[in-house]
């Protein structure tokens, strides 16, 4: 969704107001980060929904019509089940804008399709120290992956910046005024091995917003008609593949092939490359068994540590469709940054076995 909105607010355009959430009290739909651009021909993205995005929309009309910026709360702390209040048990701040100035989104823009993060900061200041709705000034800076500025000044605490562009987790420092708002690249799904659960995975990922390559040896195996539409298919060896694919910082690596000799020879790869998330699929005892390899042979520990064996959340699926799910799930997890670790799984397999 970040490409989509910031391919269509770099095109420009006479009228342009975004709307995003910068903080969160309580319960909500959407977290801060969530945006909705309202242009000509319709709007894009989401706060919600509901009533509240309805509020949202207004705010967004008003925006265009004085070229102003406002803050808006929506309260969703309704007690009747039945009524028309929204009853999520939760306030949500959002930042309106009117986007005149677009050459920041477009720096981002280009940094996020190299496969890079940015971060956009946005200093409010308010006739209030804290205001909780009303009209606002907004400053825009944008930071690149490292932090450096790349375009505009807003002083940024260097600290909150770097958090924000690690954990991919927009935040509000209410007291300074100032919003973090990271801006990550599309996601790419790397599959490697295109047997039953690998066929099963790259059939729902794309959904979840993964752009998936899927990888094998074996041209049977990679027959257009067995994918969804979008999914690439790559005949190659697996440590070729692996050598030559675009990996960065947003990239997620899943090890599915049919052999152990093959999960060792991608694991190898893997640890030569730089990625968000990489696993292989595996009994704990064949687990232990790749990972005091690449031990042996001289990999850095904290390189193996960092891998997500055996891959997959604990939902005790057996069928290929369940363990996609599950392989998915942890995928999700380690995206929202939900706190799991890759070092308990090898406990938790052991436990089973």
């Amino acid at each position: 969704m970040e490409l989509e909105l910031l391919r269509a607010i770099s095109r420009g355009g006479a009228g342009m107001a975004l709307a995003t959430i910068i903080d969160v009290k309580g319960s909500s739909p959407r977290h801060p980060g969530a945006k909705l651009l309202l242009r000509d021909g319709g709007c894009l993205g989401t706060v919600g929904g509901g009533r509240g995005e309805a509020r949202a929309l207004e705010a967004c009309r008003n925006s265009l019509e004085d070229r102003g910026a406002s803050l808006l709360q929506v309260a969703m702390v309704g007690s009747d089940i039945a009524g028309p209040d929204q009853v999520c048990g939760g306030t949500s701040t959002l930042l309106i804008e009117h986007l005149g100035e677009v050459a920041p989104y477009r720096m981002a823009l280009e940094r996020l399709e190299r496969g890079e993060r940015a971060l956009l900061v946005k200093r409010i200041v308010a006739p209030a120290p804290c205001p909780a709705a009303g009209p606002v000034t907004v400053a825009v800076a944008l930071l690149d992956q490292v932090g450096a500025p790349a375009w505009g000044e807003v002083p940024a605490d260097p600290a909150a910046a770097a958090r924000a562009l690690d954990r991919g987790q927009a935040r509000f420092d209410p007291e300074a005024g100032v919003f973090y708002d990271p801006l990550c690249p599309a996601e790419k799904l790397l599959i490697l091995g295109a047997g039953h659960v690998g066929r099963a995975l790259a059939a729902i990922a794309p959904a979840l917003g993964f752009a998936v390559t899927v990888v094998d040896d074996r041209p049977e195996f990679l027959v257009p008609e067995r994918f969804p539409e979008g999914v690439r298919t790559l005949q190659s060896g697996f440590g070729a593949a692996i050598g030559a694919f675009p990996f960065d910082a947003a990239t997620y690596a899943v090890v599915l092939t049919r052999g152990h000799h093959l999960d060792l020879e991608c694991v190898r790869a893997l640890l030569r490359r730089t990625w968000r998330y990489a696993g292989f699929m595996g009994s704990a005892r064949k687990t232990r068994l790749i990972l005091d390899q690449v031990l042996q042979d001289g990999c850095d520990p904290a390189k193996v540590a960092a891998l997500w064996a055996p891959i997959g959340l604990d939902i005790a699926g057996e069928t290929p469709e369940e363990l996609a799910v599950a392989i998915l799930a942890e995928l999700v997890a380690v995206r929202r940054n939900a706190g799991i670790l890759p070092g308990l799984r090898l406990a938790a397999a052991a436990r089973r076995a």
